[in-house]
């Protein structure tokens, strides 16, 4: 997938958590941005700043492998969209 299309997902991503009422967007920000702050936050780390999206998502994948303790050696950036569009129901 490429990086327009995975900023597309998420900012469909960020659009779901604001209907959950998990974020809330604060003037100047965008849902993708308010999105990966979240993802973060949520997952305990510090985003990186200045970092191509997918080293973002792949240090987001170790965060998800470790709290899971799911089995496999890595996720790629796609399969870490992949994995938080189906946890929010994001289409």
């Amino acid at each position: 997938m490429n990086e327009t299309y995975r900023l597309e997902k998420i900012r469909n991503l960020g659009v779901r958590l604001q209907e959950l009422e998990l974020v809330s967007i604060a003037p100047g920000k965008s849902y993708a941005s308010t999105a990966l702050n979240f993802l973060f936050a949520d997952h305990e780390l510090e985003r990186p700043c200045g970092l191509p999206l997918e080293h973002s998502l792949k240090t987001l994948g170790q965060a998800i492998m470790a709290k899971r303790k799911v089995r496999f050696s890595s996720l790629d950036a796609d399969a870490v969209i992949d994995f938080f569009c189906r946890l929010y129901r994001v289409h």
